[in-house]
């Protein structure tokens, strides 16, 4: 159980130093995009496609910037752990 919790440890470690804009732009954005072309594939919008895609991509920062602070709590907490 060591070795995979200083694993886990560098990874997080790794992504902190990484930054938040970072993390929301790769995971949060790419997780609005694929989820609203997703959307615009298997269903039949009643609104135009310009107008939904943005609140996609908005919701995906949203996400990304939520699971930044999750990801950065369990981090924290992880190390106090230690």
């Amino acid at each position: 159980m060591g070795k995979i919790r200083e694993r886990r440890l560098a990874r997080w470690e790794r992504i902190r130093q990484s930054g938040m804009l970072r993390f929301t732009l790769t995971r949060g954005l790419s997780f609005g995009i694929l989820l609203g072309l997703t959307v615009y594939i298997f269903s039949d919008a009643p609104l135009p496609w310009y107008i939904l895609f943005p609140l996609f991509c908005l919701g995906g920062l949203l996400w990304g910037a939520a699971m930044w602070f999750v990801t950065m709590w369990q981090y924290n907490r992880a190390r106090r752990q230690s």
